[in-house]
């Protein structure tokens, strides 16, 4: 009786494997791909570096490409909202500051307008300007009444006519707008409709882009459809990692990264390369990693200064580093969204990688 009981549990262990796992070596973690093993940097303590060999590199190459096949398959992945015109301006959203609408170069409350050029100007001086925007108009003002996320938007100096009219000024220097949205709003005043349904009125009342889903690992595909169905499509960009599955609608996120010596992979962008990611980092004084992995990535940055009224600037050297990416970047945006990129390469055949403690990526272009 012991032995069967034992058999038909050792039976059941090995056909759920399958469902556990792909059939993968160099499997994402998190939002991360390892680089190969070969590139992890060991002391001599601990049995010493090894050069990466060609087949080391064509062997993690070719199995993080069977991984990306055969997720695809898995859920059934569908990228038909990628190519929506509504939606392709976040393909090259390299740039994207989060800003507090108290920030005075955006607004001069003794003249009570909007300065949208001013904050612009401000920002090409200072590191090459932005291609979108996250502006913050609720905490830390929320809670000191019963307003909620969308009174507080429209609570904003002039109202809704004014900050329709900001978002034009801002389209018409070329830059989209987004704001955020918090489903931990409770307590406040009920909107009176559902959620999804209260966000895509509010939106489309203001003329805005898109959405941050704040703490969210994931936006939920039911926001995406009730602004379809109001006719004004929104940009859906999670603070969280989504699951692989709701890259099909949430077209946009942040990249909040573990930075190794050696450049990681982001699992969006490999898995979608028309996903656009941008790489937050908040506190980081010096913004050398945040720049090298998304430039690496061939995605873009969330270049946040005012941090809930404590100021992180970017010095003088990060922002030429920044305005060189960004000059990069967007000169070729189709080059960084090809499935036919490839993380780490040589510049000869038998050459080994890294080369100094040097990486680089190959972008290739469309067919």
């Amino acid at each position: 009786m012991r032995l069967t009981i034992l058999g038909t549990s050792m039976a059941l262990a090995l056909l759920t494997i399958p469902a556990l796992a792909q059939d993968t070596h160099h499997a994402p973690v998190g939002q991360q791909f390892p680089s190969p093993d070969c590139f992890t940097q060991r002391g001599a303590w601990q049995g010493g570096s090894q050069a990466c060999t060609s087949q080391d590199f064509d062997d993690w190459l070719k199995d993080i490409t069977h991984w990306r096949t055969e997720r695809k398959i898995r859920i059934g992945y569908n990228n038909d909202r990628y190519h929506q015109p509504a939606f392709k301006w976040a393909q090259s959203a390299f740039m994207q500051p989060q800003m507090m609408v108290q920030d005075r170069y955006f607004y001069d409350p003794v003249a009570g307008r909007y300065t949208v050029d001013r904050y612009l100007d401000d920002l090409e001086k200072r590191y090459g300007g932005i291609d979108a925007v996250l502006i913050w108009p609720t905490y830390p003002n929320m809670g000191i009444d019963n307003r909620n996320q969308h009174d507080m938007i429209r609570s904003m100096p002039g109202g809704v006519a004014g900050v329709r009219q900001m978002i034009a000024d801002f389209h018409r220097r070329g830059v989209h707008v987004l704001f955020p949205m918090m489903m931990w709003d409770q307590g406040t005043r009920d909107p009176g409709a559902s959620w999804p349904q209260a966000i895509a009125e509010t939106m489309k009342e203001i003329g805005a882009d898109g959405i941050n889903g704040d703490t969210q690992d994931g936006v939920p595909l039911a926001f995406s459809l009730a602004a379809d169905k109001l006719g004004h499509p929104l940009v859906f960009e999670p603070e969280g990692s989504p699951s692989d599955e709701a890259l099909a609608w949430n077209v946009l996120t942040w990249g909040q990264y573990k930075f190794d010596f050696v450049p990681t992979v982001d699992r969006f962008r490999w898995l979608e390369p028309l996903h656009e990611v941008n790489i937050s980092h908040r506190w980081n004084r010096d913004k050398t990693d945040d720049l090298q992995y998304a430039f690496f990535n061939g995605e873009g940055w969330e270049s946040w200064e005012n941090i809930w009224g404590i100021w992180n600037g970017i010095t003088p050297r990060d922002g030429e580093a920044t305005r060189r990416v960004a000059t990069i970047e967007r000169a070729v945006p189709p080059f960084f969204a090809s499935e036919g990129w490839q993380p780490f390469i040589r510049r000869t055949a038998t050459e080994s990688l890294p080369v100094d403690g040097l990486s680089a990526s190959k972008q290739y272009g469309r067919s």
